[in-house]
């Protein structure tokens, strides 16, 4: 018993003494803790706090998005998007040298192993590089063990000529995986500014500095400040190994700007004035376009000949003042009509197209000239002499009443129609007169202005005399696309003139477009057209007029319909040498705007095209006859299927063939594993039929398919890529 209570005290004794132990050592490093933390805290402050400073996360900018430039219908006209350059690295990065022979051995076999293949992706990515060619351009950079070796071959190292969705393929494929996983790629990219439409309005529209993200000229310059949107701030950090940028200060995309220009009015302006220019090998060539009762330009062009072709070089529409020639005469007798100086009967000897009598100076009209002629007959006819008779017998013991008059209707307005380095007018109004200052300045010499202004003032005739200022932006959106900004017609002025003047001028001006008129080649068979044409010598400068190579800027002005106006139009081309006429040159360019814009607009209902005498039937292009077969019921046809048709309502292609009214529907065999013969077909069948094959398709153009890159019958594999041409002829 002795015993068994020694053993059990003992065992105390031995538990007590681990316990005391236990508590010294955890004692002492408490103490030590302590310690350290005091000479921490203390002794090294200093170090500590120049740690922290140095750790402390550097603030990264935030850039924001640019805002997109929008048509008066919200398609987009410039946007940013982002661009890539991509390098392949085909050496190792291992510092080890027995780390870094395993490591390039394995890079080399896995490009042996998979060239072909990768190749032929780079291919399928990237056509326009044949297989071949980009299999070399590889093998070329693995001799070379580049680190940075360009993904694409014959491109500038500082161009970036891969697209988002390009950069998306690509970061897909297995050989192209992040660092010691496969061949190490490093991509760059910047955000650059697109033009969807090509060069519709690109000196309109305006561009960046490639370098930077500067703007160059037109609404880029103009809305810089609200496109660019304001910067953020916010730094670095590593969530799960993986560093992201972190925003403390979001940034603020810039905002939208949604101009007043029509895309499809733009492009027929293009084309007519560019057709024009080619066929007179002019110079230069100006056209815009705008809307009547707003003052909206909806289309604007300025082309200038170059080596290339025609192009847009500078706006001249807005940038270039020029003496206006005979446009310029329906201001002259506006201000004589209001002042009650002249009226419609008046008549005058117009010397049969020679006169001196203006100080001795020679004044000419065209051909032989005309007689007597009436004010109706001066304008209709752009008679010089006539104009410059009537116009200083009325004013000439008080010319600057007759400028005074030039500056009520308001053409004298500098417009800055929201563009950067919009030239203005130069109308004089200085007291010097001489013997020739006022005639020739009636018939649009010793004036110079931007077509600009010309337009402006035949749009307020057209307005029932009330002029508004041209218009490009029409509001400001941010990125919420709420109208953060508002830019409303601007009336410029309320009354050009009295109402019977502008009677008497809108009279005038559509005799200009008669069958006897000047301008009888900008008439439509189809609404009424009012303008003026013009033609003027343009100043060699010191030179004067008549030496050397004589250059001319041929115009017409006016709107349409006449009796009804929506748009006005001025075209306006320069010449040098030979014969030149606005009724030749620039009449015919409006004829085809007009037309062409009025027939675009003006959409007619479906009811007024039955023909009652005839049946209408409509032709069917070759795809699917299930969806032929629903419209020609819809049009109240009864279309005849295939026996074979109605047996196969899952896959139905075929021809239609008509006739006698009657539409009959053929199935046509598909073989799957041959390219099927797509030609006829619209776009959206057969780029369905192909691509339910598999194979990839391109298309460029619009209408109906003409042309297929892979003939038809020949065999192909899935993911080949077909080209398909369409036109609407």
């Amino acid at each position: 018993m002795e015993k068994d209570n020694n053993d059990r005290g003992q065992e105390k004794r031995k538990v007590s003494r681990r316990y005391v132990t236990l508590f010294l050592v955890m004692a002492a490093w408490g103490i030590v803790i302590i310690v350290k933390m005091g000479f921490v805290m203390f002794g090294e402050r200093q170090y500590w706090n120049d740690v922290s400073k140095h750790l402390t996360a550097v603030t990264r900018v935030i850039e924001p998005r640019r805002g997109n430039i929008l048509s008066d219908e919200g398609l987009l006209l410039a946007s940013s998007m982002k661009q890539y350059r991509i390098f392949l690295d085909f050496r190792t990065a291992e510092k080890d040298e027995k780390r870094a022979k395993s490591d390039q051995t394995r890079k080399d076999t896995l490009f042996e192993r998979h060239i072909d293949e990768f190749a032929e992706s780079m291919h399928q990515i990237f056509p326009k590089y044949s297989a071949q060619e980009l299999k070399a351009h590889y093998r070329k950079g693995k001799d070379a063990k580049s680190h940075s070796w360009l993904l694409l071959p014959g491109t500038s190292r500082n161009s970036y000529p891969i697209t988002y969705n390009q950069y998306k393929s690509l970061a897909r494929l297995v050989w192209l995986k992040p660092k010691y996983e496969g061949w190490f790629f490093s991509a760059e990219s910047k955000i650059s500014r697109q033009q969807p439409f090509g060069q519709l309005a690109a000196r309109t529209l305006g561009d960046m500095y490639v370098a930077k993200d500067s703007a160059r000229y037109g609404l880029e310059l103009s809305f810089d400040s609200l496109l660019r949107g304001i910067p953020g701030k916010g730094h670095m950090e590593k969530v799960q190994n993986v560093s992201r940028l972190v925003a403390d200060l979001p940034a603020v995309d810039g905002c939208d700007i949604v101009t007043t220009l029509n895309v499809d009015m733009q492009d027929i302006t293009e084309c007519a004035l560019r057709r024009e220019l080619e066929q007179v090998n002019a110079v230069s060539g100006i056209a815009v376009l705008m809307e009547v009762s707003t003052g909206d330009i909806k289309a604007m062009a300025s082309m200038t000949r170059t080596e290339n072709g025609y192009r847009e070089i500078q706006n001249n529409a807005v940038k270039e003042i020029f003496e206006p020639g005979s446009t310029f005469k329906p201001v002259s007798f506006m201000v004589a009509l209001d002042d009650g100086k002249v009226s419609l009967t008046d008549s005058v000897f117009c010397e049969n197209g020679l006169y001196t009598g203006f100080g001795g100076a020679r004044m000419t009209d065209a051909g032989k000239g005309y007689g007597w002629l009436t004010v109706p007959g001066i304008i209709m006819n752009s008679c010089n002499i006539g104009t410059s008779k009537l116009i200083n017998a009325a004013y000439k013991d008080n010319p600057q009443a007759f400028v005074d008059g030039v500056y009520r209707t308001g053409i004298n307005t500098h417009f800055d129609l929201q563009l950067v380095g919009t030239a203005a007018p130069v109308i004089r109004r200085d007291g010097y007169w001489d013997a020739t200052r006022l005639p020739w300045m009636s018939i649009g010499y010793n004036t110079q202005l931007p077509v600009i202004n010309t337009l402006a003032f035949y749009n307020g005739i057209a307005n029932g005399g009330c002029m508004v200022a041209p218009r490009l932006v029409r509001e400001v959106r941010n990125d919420e696309g709420e109208v953060v900004q508002e830019f409303p017609v601007r009336v410029v002025r309320e009354h050009m003139c009295k109402d019977s003047t502008l009677a008497k001028i809108r009279y005038m001006l559509e005799l200009v477009t008669s069958p006897q008129g000047s301008g009888k080649r900008a008439a439509s068979d189809y609404f009424r057209v009012a303008g003026k044409t013009g033609t003027a010598q343009l100043s060699q400068g010191t030179a004067g007029y008549t030496a050397g190579r004589r250059t001319h800027m041929v115009s017409f002005c006016g709107f349409f319909p006449a009796d009804a106006p929506q748009y006005t139009c001025i075209v306006s081309i320069r010449t040098s040498g030979g014969a030149a006429g606005g009724g030749t040159m620039a009449a015919p360019v409006f004829h085809e705007i007009s037309e062409k814009v009025m027939a675009s607009r003006n959409l007619r209902s479906v009811d007024e095209a039955a023909d009652t005498v005839g049946q209408f039937l409509p032709k069917v292009l070759p795809g699917n006859l299930a969806k032929a077969r629903t419209v020609l019921k819809g049009l109240g046809h009864k279309p005849e299927w295939d026996s074979r048709a109605q047996a196969r309502m899952d896959s139905i292609w075929g021809v239609v063939r008509t006739d006698s009214g009657r539409f009959d529907m053929k199935v046509v065999d598909i073989d799957r594993s041959l390219v099927p013969d797509v030609t006829g077909m619209g776009a959206r069948d057969a780029i369905y039929l192909l691509e339910s094959m598999g194979l990839r398709v391109d298309i460029t153009g619009v209408g109906k398919v003409r042309r297929q890159s892979l003939a038809r019958n020949t065999r192909f594999k899935k993911g080949d890529r077909i080209e398909l041409e369409l036109s609407v002829r």
